[in-house]
Protein backbone atom coordinates (compact mmCIF):
# COMPACT_ATOMS: atom_id res chain seq x y z
CA UNK A 1 0.00 0.00 0.00
CA UNK A 2 1.26 3.54 -1.36
CA UNK A 3 1.62 5.94 1.47
CA UNK A 4 -0.31 9.11 0.70
CA UNK A 5 2.02 12.38 -0.02
CA UNK A 6 1.79 15.64 1.55
CA UNK A 7 3.58 18.46 -0.15
CA UNK A 8 3.18 22.09 -0.12
CA UNK A 9 2.71 23.69 -3.50
CA UNK A 10 6.05 25.06 -5.16
CA UNK A 11 4.03 28.99 -5.07
CA UNK A 12 2.55 28.46 -1.61
CA UNK A 13 5.77 27.00 0.04
CA UNK A 14 8.12 29.75 1.70
CA UNK A 15 10.75 28.45 5.15
CA UNK A 16 10.05 30.51 8.17
CA UNK A 17 13.58 30.87 9.57
CA UNK A 18 15.19 32.22 12.67
CA UNK A 19 18.00 31.69 14.59
CA UNK A 20 18.35 28.46 16.60
CA UNK A 21 19.75 29.00 20.02
CA UNK A 22 23.63 26.58 20.29
CA UNK A 23 22.38 26.39 23.70
CA UNK A 24 18.41 25.04 23.23
CA UNK A 25 18.71 22.25 25.27
CA UNK A 26 19.98 24.44 28.43
CA UNK A 27 18.32 27.18 27.50
CA UNK A 28 16.28 28.47 30.40
CA UNK A 29 20.14 28.23 32.68
CA UNK A 30 21.36 30.36 29.90
CA UNK A 31 19.02 33.07 29.82
CA UNK A 32 18.31 33.58 33.75
CA UNK A 33 22.16 33.46 34.00
CA UNK A 34 22.71 35.82 31.39
CA UNK A 35 19.85 38.26 32.34
CA UNK A 36 21.21 38.61 35.51
CA UNK A 37 24.66 39.14 34.62
CA UNK A 38 23.79 41.78 32.17
CA UNK A 39 21.81 43.47 34.18
CA UNK A 40 25.05 44.07 36.13
CA UNK A 41 26.91 45.80 33.13
CA UNK A 42 27.18 49.38 32.75
CA UNK A 43 25.69 51.40 29.82
CA UNK A 44 29.09 51.29 27.21
CA UNK A 45 30.04 51.05 23.25
CA UNK A 46 29.07 48.60 21.43
CA UNK A 47 32.89 47.24 21.55
CA UNK A 48 33.19 47.49 25.54
CA UNK A 49 29.89 45.95 25.86
CA UNK A 50 30.35 42.67 23.62
CA UNK A 51 33.70 42.59 25.18
CA UNK A 52 31.95 42.10 28.95
CA UNK A 53 29.15 39.93 27.56
CA UNK A 54 31.60 37.99 26.04
CA UNK A 55 33.35 37.33 29.70
CA UNK A 56 30.16 36.73 30.70
CA UNK A 57 29.50 33.87 28.33
CA UNK A 58 32.63 32.74 28.80
CA UNK A 59 32.09 31.96 33.21
CA UNK A 60 29.06 30.02 32.03
CA UNK A 61 29.64 26.13 32.97
CA UNK A 62 32.05 24.46 30.53
CA UNK A 63 32.37 27.61 28.44
CA UNK A 64 36.00 28.63 29.02
CA UNK A 65 36.91 25.98 26.46
CA UNK A 66 34.74 27.27 23.54
CA UNK A 67 36.46 29.35 21.04
CA UNK A 68 35.72 33.26 20.91
CA UNK A 69 33.68 32.56 17.07
CA UNK A 70 31.03 30.32 19.55
CA UNK A 71 31.00 33.02 22.16
CA UNK A 72 30.43 35.77 20.09
CA UNK A 73 27.27 33.49 17.91
CA UNK A 74 25.61 32.54 21.93
CA UNK A 75 26.12 36.78 22.35
CA UNK A 76 24.68 37.62 19.16
CA UNK A 77 21.54 35.40 19.59
CA UNK A 78 20.48 36.21 23.19
CA UNK A 79 20.81 40.19 22.21
CA UNK A 80 18.81 39.57 18.68
CA UNK A 81 16.60 36.72 18.86
CA UNK A 82 15.94 37.62 22.97
CA UNK A 83 16.17 41.25 23.14
CA UNK A 84 18.05 41.28 25.92
CA UNK A 85 20.41 44.32 25.34
CA UNK A 86 18.83 47.90 24.27
CA UNK A 87 20.23 50.39 21.84
CA UNK A 88 20.28 54.13 22.35
CA UNK A 89 22.54 55.99 20.03
CA UNK A 90 25.65 54.32 19.97
CA UNK A 91 25.37 53.11 23.34
CA UNK A 92 24.26 48.85 24.34
CA UNK A 93 22.66 48.92 28.18
CA UNK A 94 20.56 45.96 29.25
CA UNK A 95 17.13 45.95 27.96
CA UNK A 96 13.92 45.79 30.02
CA UNK A 97 13.09 42.08 29.21
CA UNK A 98 17.12 41.13 30.79
CA UNK A 99 16.24 43.58 33.72
CA UNK A 100 12.77 42.04 34.59
CA UNK A 101 13.87 38.27 34.12
CA UNK A 102 16.90 39.24 36.30
CA UNK A 103 14.73 40.64 39.04
CA UNK A 104 11.58 38.18 38.99
CA UNK A 105 13.19 35.12 38.05
CA UNK A 106 9.94 33.88 36.76
CA UNK A 107 11.09 31.94 33.31
CA UNK A 108 7.68 30.91 32.56
CA UNK A 109 6.31 34.83 32.38
CA UNK A 110 9.64 35.74 30.14
CA UNK A 111 8.56 33.31 27.38
CA UNK A 112 5.39 34.78 27.78
CA UNK A 113 6.67 38.43 26.88
CA UNK A 114 9.28 37.05 24.28
CA UNK A 115 6.08 35.23 22.59
CA UNK A 116 3.79 37.99 22.36
CA UNK A 117 5.83 40.09 20.05
CA UNK A 118 7.71 37.21 18.47
CA UNK A 119 6.30 37.91 14.89
CA UNK A 120 7.19 37.19 11.30
CA UNK A 121 8.44 39.99 10.07
CA UNK A 122 10.47 40.86 12.96
CA UNK A 123 13.69 42.56 13.93
CA UNK A 124 15.51 39.48 14.72
CA UNK A 125 15.90 38.15 11.16
CA UNK A 126 18.79 39.31 9.64
CA UNK A 127 17.87 42.20 6.95
CA UNK A 128 19.29 39.75 3.52
CA UNK A 129 16.90 37.21 5.15
CA UNK A 130 13.97 39.36 5.67
CA UNK A 131 14.01 40.96 2.45
CA UNK A 132 12.49 38.11 0.61
CA UNK A 133 9.59 37.71 3.37
CA UNK A 134 8.57 41.00 2.84
CA UNK A 135 8.79 40.77 -1.02
CA UNK A 136 6.37 37.52 -0.36
CA UNK A 137 4.09 39.95 1.72
CA UNK A 138 4.20 37.68 5.05
CA UNK A 139 2.66 38.71 8.29
CA UNK A 140 2.12 35.83 10.82
CA UNK A 141 2.13 35.86 14.45
CA UNK A 142 2.86 32.19 15.44
CA UNK A 143 1.79 31.97 19.27
CA UNK A 144 -1.85 32.90 18.95
CA UNK A 145 -1.88 30.75 15.84
CA UNK A 146 -1.30 27.95 17.53
CA UNK A 147 -3.41 28.35 20.21
CA UNK A 148 -6.29 29.24 17.83
CA UNK A 149 -5.64 25.65 15.82
CA UNK A 150 -6.05 23.75 18.76
CA UNK A 151 -9.08 25.45 20.24
CA UNK A 152 -11.28 24.72 16.71
CA UNK A 153 -9.46 20.72 16.99
CA UNK A 154 -10.75 20.71 20.49
CA UNK A 155 -14.04 21.55 19.73
CA UNK A 156 -14.03 19.63 16.35
CA UNK A 157 -13.03 16.11 18.45
CA UNK A 158 -14.98 16.95 21.24
CA UNK A 159 -11.73 16.44 23.05
CA UNK A 160 -8.07 17.65 23.73
CA UNK A 161 -6.23 18.08 19.92
CA UNK A 162 -2.24 17.67 20.19
CA UNK A 163 0.04 19.36 17.38
CA UNK A 164 3.37 18.32 16.32
CA UNK A 165 5.94 20.11 14.91
CA UNK A 166 5.84 18.30 11.54
CA UNK A 167 1.99 19.41 11.37
CA UNK A 168 2.65 22.81 12.51
CA UNK A 169 5.56 23.25 10.09
CA UNK A 170 3.75 21.61 6.58
CA UNK A 171 0.32 22.84 7.45
CA UNK A 172 1.04 26.22 8.35
CA UNK A 173 4.65 27.63 9.57
CA UNK A 174 6.15 27.01 5.88
CA UNK A 175 2.68 27.56 4.06
CA UNK A 176 2.27 31.14 2.12
CA UNK A 177 -1.71 30.07 2.01
CA UNK A 178 -0.95 30.26 5.77
CA UNK A 179 1.21 32.79 6.92
CA UNK A 180 0.87 35.28 4.11
CA UNK A 181 -3.32 34.83 2.41
CA UNK A 182 -4.87 34.40 5.97
CA UNK A 183 -6.08 30.37 6.12
CA UNK A 184 -7.65 30.66 9.31
CA UNK A 185 -6.26 28.29 12.66
CA UNK A 186 -10.22 26.25 11.91
CA UNK A 187 -8.95 25.35 8.44
CA UNK A 188 -5.83 24.16 9.40
CA UNK A 189 -6.87 22.48 12.29
CA UNK A 190 -9.19 20.51 9.79
CA UNK A 191 -6.14 19.71 7.40
CA UNK A 192 -4.42 18.28 10.71
CA UNK A 193 -7.03 15.77 11.51
CA UNK A 194 -8.05 14.91 7.47
CA UNK A 195 -4.27 14.32 7.24
CA UNK A 196 -3.72 11.79 10.37
CA UNK A 197 -7.27 9.75 8.93
CA UNK A 198 -5.39 9.43 5.67
CA UNK A 199 -2.19 8.43 7.43
CA UNK A 200 -0.12 11.23 4.54
CA UNK A 201 3.62 11.18 5.08
CA UNK A 202 5.05 15.14 5.03
CA UNK A 203 7.28 15.77 2.22
CA UNK A 204 10.27 17.49 3.12
CA UNK A 205 12.68 17.76 0.59
CA UNK A 206 11.40 21.32 -1.00
CA UNK A 207 14.01 22.98 -3.67
CA UNK A 208 14.34 25.77 -1.46
CA UNK A 209 16.18 23.58 0.95
CA UNK A 210 19.11 22.33 -0.47
CA UNK A 211 22.29 23.21 0.73
CA UNK A 212 25.16 25.09 -1.65
CA UNK A 213 26.29 21.94 -2.33
CA UNK A 214 22.86 20.70 -3.90
CA UNK A 215 21.67 18.15 -1.11
CA UNK A 216 18.65 18.47 1.05
CA UNK A 217 18.82 19.74 4.42
CA UNK A 218 17.68 17.06 7.06
CA UNK A 219 13.67 16.72 8.00
CA UNK A 220 14.92 17.38 11.61
CA UNK A 221 16.56 20.62 10.53
CA UNK A 222 13.73 21.38 8.44
CA UNK A 223 11.16 21.22 11.52
CA UNK A 224 13.24 22.72 13.90
CA UNK A 225 11.77 26.28 13.74
CA UNK A 226 8.66 24.95 14.48
CA UNK A 227 9.86 22.77 17.47
CA UNK A 228 11.47 25.69 18.85
CA UNK A 229 8.05 27.54 19.19
CA UNK A 230 6.32 25.16 20.19
CA UNK A 231 9.00 24.59 22.92
CA UNK A 232 8.73 28.04 24.19
CA UNK A 233 5.01 27.91 24.31
CA UNK A 234 5.89 24.90 26.70
CA UNK A 235 8.01 26.68 28.65
CA UNK A 236 5.60 29.49 28.87
CA UNK A 237 3.48 26.98 30.11
CA UNK A 238 0.91 27.65 27.25
CA UNK A 239 1.54 24.20 26.24
CA UNK A 240 1.71 20.69 27.74
CA UNK A 241 4.12 17.73 25.91
CA UNK A 242 3.97 14.34 25.85
CA UNK A 243 6.28 11.61 24.23
CA UNK A 244 9.81 13.90 24.83
CA UNK A 245 7.89 17.08 23.05
CA UNK A 246 6.44 15.13 20.29
CA UNK A 247 2.93 15.72 20.62
CA UNK A 248 1.85 19.25 21.95
CA UNK A 249 -1.34 20.06 23.72
CA UNK A 250 -3.14 23.15 25.03
CA UNK A 251 -2.51 23.66 28.82
CA UNK A 252 -5.78 24.69 29.88
CA UNK A 253 -5.17 25.42 33.06
CA UNK A 254 -3.42 28.92 32.24
CA UNK A 255 -6.72 30.44 30.81
CA UNK A 256 -5.40 34.27 31.68
CA UNK A 257 -2.90 33.49 29.48
CA UNK A 258 -3.61 32.20 26.65
CA UNK A 259 -6.53 34.75 26.61
CA UNK A 260 -4.00 37.27 26.81
CA UNK A 261 -2.12 36.52 24.12
CA UNK A 262 -5.75 35.68 21.96
CA UNK A 263 -6.30 39.21 22.27
CA UNK A 264 -3.38 40.80 21.56
CA UNK A 265 -2.70 39.71 18.03
CA UNK A 266 -1.13 43.09 16.54
CA UNK A 267 2.03 43.33 14.90
CA UNK A 268 4.85 45.48 14.72
CA UNK A 269 4.16 47.87 11.89
CA UNK A 270 7.50 49.51 10.51
CA UNK A 271 8.05 47.01 8.04
CA UNK A 272 4.44 47.05 6.65
CA UNK A 273 5.23 49.97 3.61
CA UNK A 274 7.78 46.63 2.16
CA UNK A 275 5.27 44.07 2.25
CA UNK A 276 4.90 42.99 -1.24
CA UNK A 277 8.10 45.36 -2.60
CA UNK A 278 10.26 43.73 -5.41
CA UNK A 279 13.56 45.67 -4.43
CA UNK A 280 14.18 46.48 -1.02
CA UNK A 281 17.33 48.32 0.54
CA UNK A 282 18.93 46.23 3.26
CA UNK A 283 20.22 48.94 4.81
CA UNK A 284 16.66 50.52 5.09
CA UNK A 285 15.85 47.48 7.05
CA UNK A 286 18.50 47.42 9.74
CA UNK A 287 17.72 51.05 10.73
CA UNK A 288 14.66 49.53 11.70
CA UNK A 289 16.13 47.27 14.29
CA UNK A 290 16.24 49.81 17.08
CA UNK A 291 12.58 50.49 16.54
CA UNK A 292 11.67 46.73 16.89
CA UNK A 293 14.33 46.30 19.95
CA UNK A 294 12.38 49.39 21.22
CA UNK A 295 8.76 47.21 19.98
CA UNK A 296 9.81 44.10 22.23
CA UNK A 297 10.93 45.93 25.46
CA UNK A 298 7.34 48.23 25.75
CA UNK A 299 5.08 45.74 27.28
CA UNK A 300 5.32 45.40 31.18
CA UNK A 301 3.56 44.89 34.21
CA UNK A 302 0.69 41.99 32.49
CA UNK A 303 -0.74 40.25 35.60
CA UNK A 304 -1.94 37.85 33.32
CA UNK A 305 1.65 36.45 32.95
CA UNK A 306 2.54 36.17 36.52
CA UNK A 307 2.65 32.71 38.21
CA UNK A 308 0.02 32.65 40.53
CA UNK A 309 -1.68 29.51 42.67
CA UNK A 310 -4.26 27.35 41.18
CA UNK A 311 -7.56 28.03 42.11
CA UNK A 312 -7.47 24.32 44.47
CA UNK A 313 -4.35 25.70 45.85
CA UNK A 314 -5.94 29.04 47.00
CA UNK A 315 -9.55 27.51 48.22
CA UNK A 316 -7.22 25.69 50.14
CA UNK A 317 -5.03 28.55 51.53
CA UNK A 318 -8.25 30.32 51.89
CA UNK A 319 -9.62 27.85 54.51
CA UNK A 320 -5.68 27.49 56.26
CA UNK A 321 -5.91 31.39 56.98
CA UNK A 322 -9.97 31.30 58.13
CA UNK A 323 -8.91 28.27 60.37
CA UNK A 324 -5.79 30.44 61.88
CA UNK A 325 -6.53 34.33 61.86
CA UNK A 326 -10.49 34.73 61.17
CA UNK A 327 -11.08 34.63 65.16
CA UNK A 328 -8.36 36.96 66.00
CA UNK A 329 -9.04 39.28 63.03
CA UNK A 330 -12.65 38.46 62.78
CA UNK A 331 -12.73 38.87 58.84
CA UNK A 332 -12.40 36.20 56.03
CA UNK A 333 -9.16 36.30 54.11
CA UNK A 334 -9.01 38.50 50.89
CA UNK A 335 -7.25 37.56 47.81
CA UNK A 336 -4.50 40.77 48.35
CA UNK A 337 -3.95 39.86 51.84
CA UNK A 338 -2.24 36.72 50.19
CA UNK A 339 0.64 38.23 48.03
CA UNK A 340 2.06 36.59 44.91
CA UNK A 341 2.94 33.15 44.13
CA UNK A 342 6.28 32.59 45.64
CA UNK A 343 4.84 34.11 48.97
CA UNK A 344 1.39 32.46 49.45
CA UNK A 345 3.58 29.51 49.13
CA UNK A 346 5.89 30.40 51.90
CA UNK A 347 2.37 31.63 54.07
CA UNK A 348 1.57 28.03 53.50
CA UNK A 349 5.14 26.26 54.39
CA UNK A 350 4.99 28.61 57.52
CA UNK A 351 1.58 27.91 58.63
CA UNK A 352 2.30 24.35 58.56
CA UNK A 353 6.21 24.56 60.00
CA UNK A 354 4.59 26.07 63.27
CA UNK A 355 1.04 24.24 63.23
CA UNK A 356 1.44 21.65 65.64
CA UNK A 357 4.01 24.00 67.93
CA UNK A 358 2.40 27.24 68.66
CA UNK A 359 -0.53 28.92 69.00
CA UNK A 360 0.60 32.30 67.65
CA UNK A 361 -0.24 31.57 63.94
CA UNK A 362 -1.97 35.10 63.84
CA UNK A 363 1.00 36.58 63.71
CA UNK A 364 2.34 34.98 60.37
CA UNK A 365 1.34 37.60 57.51
CA UNK A 366 1.98 38.84 54.67
CA UNK A 367 3.94 42.24 54.51
CA UNK A 368 1.97 45.40 52.35
CA UNK A 369 4.64 46.09 49.75
CA UNK A 370 4.28 49.81 50.48
CA UNK A 371 5.05 49.64 53.78
CA UNK A 372 9.14 48.32 52.60
CA UNK A 373 10.45 46.96 55.96
CA UNK A 374 12.89 45.08 53.71
CA UNK A 375 11.49 41.70 54.04
CA UNK A 376 8.04 39.89 52.56
CA UNK A 377 6.58 37.86 55.77
CA UNK A 378 6.68 38.17 59.36
CA UNK A 379 6.63 34.67 61.05
CA UNK A 380 7.35 33.33 64.43
CA UNK A 381 9.84 31.22 66.00
CA UNK A 382 8.78 28.13 67.87
CA UNK A 383 10.34 29.77 71.25
CA UNK A 384 8.57 33.05 70.97
CA UNK A 385 10.55 35.24 68.61
CA UNK A 386 9.53 36.52 65.57
CA UNK A 387 10.87 35.36 61.78
CA UNK A 388 11.21 37.94 59.10
CA UNK A 389 11.27 36.40 55.24
CA UNK A 390 12.68 37.59 52.25
CA UNK A 391 10.66 35.31 49.66
CA UNK A 392 13.01 34.73 46.10
CA UNK A 393 11.42 32.72 43.72
CA UNK A 394 13.02 30.78 40.39
CA UNK A 395 10.44 29.03 38.24
CA UNK A 396 10.96 27.51 35.09
CA UNK A 397 9.97 23.94 33.48
CA UNK A 398 13.65 21.89 33.95
CA UNK A 399 15.72 22.60 37.41
CA UNK A 400 17.80 25.65 37.83
CA UNK A 401 21.16 25.16 39.10
CA UNK A 402 22.43 28.68 39.52
CA UNK A 403 21.80 30.36 43.25
CA UNK A 404 21.79 33.96 42.85
CA UNK A 405 19.17 36.39 43.60
CA UNK A 406 18.58 40.26 43.12
CA UNK A 407 18.20 42.07 46.75
CA UNK A 408 16.97 45.38 46.82
CA UNK A 409 19.07 48.18 48.98
CA UNK A 410 16.17 48.08 51.54
CA UNK A 411 16.16 44.48 52.04
CA UNK A 412 19.96 43.85 52.34
CA UNK A 413 19.75 46.96 54.88
CA UNK A 414 17.33 45.07 56.79
CA UNK A 415 19.08 41.75 56.54
CA UNK A 416 22.12 43.44 58.22
CA UNK A 417 19.88 44.96 61.12
CA UNK A 418 17.86 42.02 62.25
CA UNK A 419 20.68 39.61 61.73
CA UNK A 420 19.72 36.00 63.12
CA UNK A 421 16.05 37.17 62.80
CA UNK A 422 16.62 37.86 59.24
CA UNK A 423 15.52 34.92 56.68
CA UNK A 424 16.39 34.53 52.92
CA UNK A 425 14.05 31.65 51.13
CA UNK A 426 15.03 30.91 47.86
CA UNK A 427 12.10 29.17 46.53
CA UNK A 428 12.77 26.32 43.10
CA UNK A 429 10.00 25.29 41.30
CA UNK A 430 10.29 23.34 38.33
CA UNK A 431 8.39 20.61 36.63
CA UNK A 432 8.84 18.03 39.02
CA UNK A 433 9.85 19.39 42.24
CA UNK A 434 9.36 22.70 44.99
CA UNK A 435 12.74 22.99 46.99
CA UNK A 436 13.17 25.91 49.52
CA UNK A 437 17.05 27.01 50.27
CA UNK A 438 16.84 28.95 54.11
CA UNK A 439 19.56 30.81 54.72
CA UNK A 440 19.42 32.57 58.41
CA UNK A 441 20.80 35.87 58.73
CA UNK A 442 22.64 36.18 54.86
CA UNK A 443 24.37 39.57 56.61
CA UNK A 444 26.27 37.15 58.85
CA UNK A 445 26.98 34.35 55.70
CA UNK A 446 28.29 36.69 53.95
CA UNK A 447 31.05 37.61 56.80
CA UNK A 448 31.66 34.25 57.01
CA UNK A 449 32.52 34.57 53.05
CA UNK A 450 29.30 31.60 52.03
CA UNK A 451 27.40 34.30 50.85
CA UNK A 452 28.14 37.26 47.84
CA UNK A 453 26.76 40.48 47.28
CA UNK A 454 27.69 42.73 44.47
CA UNK A 455 27.34 46.82 44.31
CA UNK A 456 23.90 46.01 42.64
CA UNK A 457 22.68 43.87 45.14
CA UNK A 458 23.07 40.86 43.42
CA UNK A 459 23.56 38.01 45.75
CA UNK A 460 24.90 34.69 45.14
CA UNK A 461 25.31 31.77 47.85
CA UNK A 462 26.80 28.45 48.11
CA UNK A 463 25.50 25.34 50.08
CA UNK A 464 26.76 26.27 53.15
CA UNK A 465 25.33 29.50 53.33
CA UNK A 466 21.65 27.76 54.86
CA UNK A 467 19.88 24.16 54.41
CA UNK A 468 17.57 22.66 51.63
CA UNK A 469 14.38 21.86 52.80
CA UNK A 470 10.92 20.35 51.95
CA UNK A 471 8.48 23.11 50.95
CA UNK A 472 5.18 22.14 53.14
CA UNK A 473 1.87 21.93 51.29
CA UNK A 474 -1.65 21.28 51.69
CA UNK A 475 -2.37 17.81 50.88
Amino acid sequence: MITPLYKIPADSFFRLHHVRSRFKADVEEVLLYVATSISNLEVNSKEEFDQELNNVLFNFKKNKTRTKKTIDNWRTEISTFFGFIQKNKDKLSASRTSVRLAKNQYLDEFFNYFLLTFQYPGGFIRSDYLAPLLQNKISFKPCPFVINVLIEGNKILEREMYITKEEFTYCALFDLRVTRDGVSPKEVAKLILKNRKKNVAYFHEYSQLKTTKGAFISKGDVERQAADILDYMVFANLLNHKGVGRYYYLNSENKNAINYHLKNKSLFNKYDKYLGKKKIDLKELAKIREDWFSYVNTPSNIIEFKPVLDDNNFDKLQILFEEYYKKSKGKAVRTKDIGDYGESLVLIHEILRTKEKSNRQHLINKIPTPLGVGFDIQSIEIKGLKRYIEVKTTRSKKAITQNRVHLTHNEWDSARTLGEKYFLYYLKVDEQHKKLFVIQNPAGQHKKGNVKIDDNFYLSFNNKAGKWQELMQIQ
